[in-house]
């Protein structure tokens, strides 16, 4: 005689059959109350179906037994920490299998934010972060009961219990929002580990997978996808040996996802959650005494390929699928096509009559929603050449693509591209995350590359002397897109201006004045350039001592240096005293055409007769 034990949803249904007026298998609310189907308390259905007073090989399978303490039942009353007890020890015949801390959760002291709490069965529950290199578990000892009840070699069992997960924080410190486990696309393989013929002393130390442990060996498992939903699921197996202690947790293969995704909340705030999970009833028995539908999901609905499978019992009539406790009319197939009648995710589940009562399982198809696309542009704008670093920061993505705008592209997550021309170019980032969704962000304008830009300097006039030490500063004829113009002129008044042009009384002393002229493009180019201004003393003829007549255009003719005195005439003698060139335009100088390479006698006699003549040697160098 089969009885229905008691737990969520654990009453009898058949799914053809109507309560108070509501038809459970229609997708209608028929009785008006805003609960369609099974969500409706009117359509109860079972997970599981047991016989009579058949109980769990796992003492204290729902955590609800307590161990005494001096002021009552030991409550849990934070998560695990180096610092605190191993809480999960308050349930009796539990222990935190190995190192790494699981936790214990109870209604009389600690339900954390963020997790499905109160569980289905009772009020305590169990949990465990999963990750690469980092495993929790909890452990129990099938012989310290009285009676001890071993699992046999050659005997086929069943472990059916109550999963959820959610997005946590190493100290369960995280928001509602931020709990949210659907940043998790991949399944975990949960396993069921055991130890022959002995009782192990737990905690075992290792923070690692228990399948690397010496003697523990793996069972069976089932693949569960990340839901805030508690589902049932179920592993059956055959134990080779006779098993005494049972680790149950993540294989040792649990995707490397778990270790941490960021999950963004309403805000736009991100916090980084790992992948944790919660479990309730551990029904271990002999697969003859667990009557349960197994349902799997695979696929995604982005890739266009998600389906959903049953395996009810042998003699289960009367099929029909929902999704989200909602039916979907003329769907009674043991395989559910998702991509095919075009739903999307959620959870989906085969309720079925068995001899009398409705039996139903479960399980949850992630959201096929687009992932945001967050580029990084350093920097957005400049002179061309242009070198622009982009990097995708979006979260839990797999791939990234990028268009430059320019007729490039780049598939790496950083990519480091050259903008050779001037423009103005728009960029595109595309990511896909692990469900294969794509989501992309355009940038309209993203990076601003300038022109050429060149900073010139008129200055007028220049050379000058002490008796005319005003100076015109023009920097109107700088090439580019100019849009403001910086000048330095040092100690001269007035030191700095932001004029295009300006003029400047120099000081009345011989010497040279620096000028330093910035200018800016619209595209933030920036290009400077230096000149000296110069001040003589009036009347002062300086000749210099070689010159280099040889048509580059540099040092071409013996002329004064920076002479803006009075004119005068210019005498050249060869070695031997013979006159080879004079002029009275001193200012044209000798260009020395008409003798060889050498060193030369001038003599410069100014027209100012109160001025005194000049005399020295040149060298001649082509």
């Amino acid at each position: 005689m089969l009885s229905v034990r008691a737990c969520l949803f654990c009453l009898i249904l058949a799914p053809s059959v109507s309560f108070a007026q509501e038809v459970c298998n229609n997708g209608t609310d028929d009785d008006g109350d805003g609960a369609i189907d099974l969500n409706d308390p009117d359509c109860p259905c079972s997970t599981a179906i047991f016989p009579a007073n058949v109980e769990s090989y796992i003492p204290n399978h729902s955590f609800e037994e307590q161990v005494p303490g001096p002021n009552g039942p030991c409550c849990p009353y934070d998560f695990v920490s180096p610092f605190s007890p191993p809480w999960l020890s308050c349930a009796e015949g539990w222990y935190q299998a190995t190192s790494a801390t699981s936790d214990y959760f109870h209604e009389c002291g600690y339900s954390p934010i963020g997790m499905p709490l109160p569980p289905p069965d009772g009020q305590g529950a169990v949990g465990f972060f999963d990750a690469p290199g980092y495993f929790e578990y909890v452990g129990s000892c099938l012989t310290n009961a009285s009676p001890p009840q071993p699992m046999l070699g050659g005997t086929t069992y069943t472990l059916s219990l109550w999963i959820a997960a959610v997005a946590s924080s190493d100290n369960h410190q995280q928001s509602v929002e931020h709990s949210d486990p659907s940043v998790f696309v991949e399944q975990m393989p949960l396993a069921i580990f055991g130890y022959a013929n002995a009782c192990v002393p737990f905690p075992i130390p290792t923070m690692d997978c228990a399948g690397y442990l010496p003697g523990w060996v793996e069972m069976g498992r089932v693949m569960v996808q990340p839901a805030r939903e508690w589902t049932r699921v179920s592993i059956t197996f055959t134990p080779t040996e006779d098993i005494h202690s049972v680790i149950i947790g993540g294989a040792c293969d649990v995707p490397a996802s778990f270790g941490g995704q960021w999950v963004t909340d309403s805000q736009g705030v991100s916090v980084l959650g790992g992948a944790y999970f919660l479990v309730d009833d551990l029904m271990l028995t002999q697969a003859s005494d667990q009557v349960l539908t197994p349902v799997s999901t695979s696929g995604t609905i982005c890739q266009e390929n998600a389906s959903a499978l049953a395996v009810p019992p042998v003699g289960a009539t009367a099929h029909q699928w929902y999704r989200d406790g909602v039916a979907i009319p003329g769907q009674t197939a043991l395989e559910l096509d998702i991509s095919g009648l075009g739903l999307e995710g959620g959870r989906y589940t085969l309720a079925s009559t068995f001899e009398g009562q409705c039996l139903m399982g479960a399980a949850t198809l992630p959201m096929g929603t687009e992932p945001r696309a967050w580029p990084s542009i350093e920097p957005s704008f400049g002179c061309a050449p242009l070198e622009v670093l982009f990097t995708d920061t979006s979260a839990n993505v797999v791939s990234s693509r990028w268009t430059f705008g320019d007729g490039a592209a780049g598939e790496e997550e950083v990519e480091l591209h050259t903008y050779a021309q001037p423009g103005s170019y728009d960029v595109t980032l595309t990511v896909t995350d692990m469900m294969g969704c794509e989501g992309d962000t355009l940038l309209v304008d993203a990076v601003i590359v300038g022109g050429p830009l060149q900073a010139v300097i008129n200055a007028t006039p220049n050379p000058t002397d002490t008796e005319n030490t005003t100076v015109e500063l023009n920097g109107a004829n700088s090439q580019g897109d100019i849009i403001s113009w910086w000048w330095d002129l040092g100690d001269v008044s007035p030191g700095f201006s932001s004029n295009s042009s300006l003029v400047v009384d120099f000081p009345a002393v011989e010497g040279t004045y620096p000028v330093l002229l910035a200018v800016e493009s619209s595209a933030g180019c920036v290009d400077t350039v230096r000149s000296v201004i110069v001040v003589t003393v009036f009347g002062r003829i300086d000749m210099p001592n070689v010159f280099s007549p040889n048509g580059d255009g540099h040092n071409d003719r013996f002329i004064p240096l920076d002479h803006t005195g009075a004119p005068g005439s210019l005498e050249i003698f060869n070695r031997w005293g013979q006159l080879v060139f004079s002029t009275k335009s001193l200012a044209q100088g000798w260009s020395g055409s008409e003798v060889p390479d050498g060193t030369y006698y001038y003599v410069v006699t100014p027209d100012d007769p109160d001025a005194d003549k000049l005399s020295g040697h040149v060298t001649l160098v082509r």
